[in-house]
C-alpha cells in the first residue's frame, strides 16, 4: 500500500511539472499592416522573454505563419525582421504625413509605425522631410527599410496547446498608405502606351515626352521614371509645375513637386506631363530600340488630397536611325496644337509648311536659321479643320536643300 501511494504521488508531481514546464505553443502569422490578404513570408520572427533574452527564432512561410512549440508558461515578446526588398513609398505617403501633422488626418498605430522613419517614437516634420527626400533621391531611412510591431503574449494554458493565432504586423518604412504587396515584392509599373517614334543615332541629342491620356488637376507629384541607362543618358527634364526638384541617377528620373497647400496645376488630355532631354550612348546601335517606363511608386495627388488612380500615359519609342533630316510630331492625332521635333544634319534656314490632302497650303511657319541638331516648333491648329494634313520641312544649307514630309492628323 505504501509503495502504491508513493507511485501515485510521483505520477501526480510529474504531471504537474510536465504541465508547468511545457505549457504549449505560440502560433501566428505576420501580416502586412495587419491585412489578412497580405501575409509576409521570409520574416525572421524572434521570440524573447521579458528580460529581452532570445528564446527561439522562426522564419515565416509563404503564408506568413510562424510557430514556437514546447514553451513554458510566462510572458513572451515576439517581433520580426526581414532582408527582403522594401517598396511602396510614394508621394501619397508624404501627403498623408503632411495632413496628419496639420491635424487633418488620423493615423492607426501601424501607420504611425510606418511614418516614424527617423525612429524618434513620434511622427514629426523631420519624418515628412525624410520621406520626400527618399522619393526624390532614394535615400534610405534611419530606421531601415522595414519596421515590425513588438507584441507581448502571455502563455498560461497549462492543459492544452495555445492555438489562438498571434498576429504580428509589419510594414515597409514610409509606406503609410499601405500600397506594398508582399507576394509580388514590388509595386507594379504604371503602363505607358508606345505612341509614335523618335529616330536617334549613336551619341545624338534627343527630346521625348510622357503624355497624359486623361485630364488631370494635381496639387502634388512624385514621379519615378525608369530608363535604360546603358542606351540613354538623361541630361534634364521639364515639368509644368513651378519649383519642382528632380534627380537623375541609376537609370531613374525622380521628380517631386507640390504639397497640399500648393495651387493646382491642370493638364489637358494629350498634354505633356514631363519633357525629357537626353543623348543616346555609343551602345545604341542599328536595330535597337529604347523606351521609358513609369515606376509603380509614381504618385499624383488630386485637389482633394487623394491619390489619382486612373492614370494613363503615352510616350514615343526611341529607335535607332541613321543621321538625316528628321521630322516627328507629338501628339498625333492632336486637337488644338502639336509640337514638331526637328533634327537637322546641317545648319540652315528652316521653313515648315502644312498642306491639305488636296495640296492647298494652309499654314506656313518661317523657323529661321537653325543649327545642326534638334529643334522644336509648335503648330497652332486651332483654326484648322478636322482631318489629315501633310507637314513639310525644308532646310536650305550652304551645300544643299533638305526636305522631309510627314502626315499629321487633327482629331477635332
Amino acid at each position: 500500500m505504501k509503495n502504491h501511494f508513493l507511485f501515485t504521488a510521483f505520477l501526480f508531481w510529474a504531471l504537474i511539472l510536465t504541465q508547468t514546464s511545457q505549457a504549449g505553443d505560440i502560433t501566428g502569422k505576420v501580416l502586412y499592416q495587419g491585412d489578412t490578404s497580405r501575409p509576409i513570408g521570409s520574416v525572421l520572427v524572434t521570440l524573447k522573454n521579458t528580460e529581452n533574452n532570445t528564446i527561439k527564432t522562426y522564419i515565416t512561410k509563404n503564408d506568413g505563419s510562424y510557430q514556437f512549440t514546447d514553451l513554458s508558461s510566462g510572458n513572451y515578446v515576439v517581433t520580426g525582421a526581414t532582408s527582403i526588398a522594401a517598396s511602396g513609398v510614394t508621394y501619397y505617403d508624404a501627403t498623408l504625413v503632411f495632413l496628419y501633422l496639420a491635424g487633418f488626418y488620423q493615423f492607426t498605430p501601424i501607420q504611425i509605425l510606418a511614418a516614424d522613419v527617423n525612429g524618434s517614437g513620434n511622427v514629426t516634420w523631420g519624418d515628412y522631410t525624410l520621406i520626400v527626400k527618399h522619393i526624390l533621391k532614394g535615400t534610405p531611412f534611419p530606421v531601415g527599410p522595414w519596421k515590425f510591431e513588438s507584441a507581448t503574449f502571455p502563455l498560461t494554458n497549462l492543459k492544452t496547446v495555445d492555438i489562438d493565432p498571434k498576429t504580428l504586423g509589419g510594414t515597409c518604412s514610409g509606406d503609410v498608405g499601405g500600397t506594398f504587396v508582399p507576394q509580388l515584392y514590388n509595386t507594379p509599373a504604371l503602363p505607358i502606351a508606345l505612341d509614335g517614334e523618335i529616330n536617334v543615332s549613336s551619341g545624338e541629342l534627343f527630346t521625348t515626352r510622357i503624355i497624359t491620356q486623361n485630364a488631370l488637376s494635381i496639387t502634388g507629384a512624385g514621379l519615378i521614371i525608369n530608363y535604360p541607362s546603358d542606351l540613354l543618358t538623361i541630361e534634364s527634364v521639364e515639368f509644368k509645375g513651378a519649383d519642382y526638384e528632380y534627380d537623375i541617377a541609376n537609370g531613374q528620373i525622380r521628380l517631386v513637386w507640390g504639397n497640399p497647400n500648393t495651387d493646382a496645376v491642370d493638364f489637358g488630355e494629350g498634354e505633356t506631363l514631363i519633357t525629357i532631354h537626353g543623348v543616346s550612348t555609343s551602345a545604341f546601335q542599328p536595330g535597337m530600340n529604347a523606351s521609358i517606363s513609369m515606376d509603380g511608386n509614381t504618385s499624383l495627388m488630386s485637389t482633394s488630397n487623394t491619390e489619382i488612380t486612373n492614370l494613363k500615359f503615352a510616350s514615343p519609342i526611341i529607335k535607332y536611325g541613321n543621321p538625316s533630316l528628321r521630322l516627328n510630331n507629338y501628339p498625333n492625332p492632336f486637337t488644338n496644337s502639336t509640337r514638331l521635333t526637328i533634327f537637322s544634319p546641317e545648319a540652315g534656314n528652316a521653313t515648315v509648311e502644312v498642306y491639305s490632302t488636296t495640296g492647298q497650303l494652309v499654314k506656313k511657319i518661317s523657323v529661321g536659321v537653325v543649327k545642326a541638331g534638334y529643334h522644336e516648333v509648335d503648330i497652332d491648329a486651332s483654326q484648322m479643320s478636322k482631318g489629315n494634313y501633310f507637314c513639310k520641312l525644308r532646310i536650305q544649307s550652304e551645300s544643299a536643300e533638305f526636305t522631309n514630309t510627314i502626315r499629321i492628323v487633327k482629331a477635332k
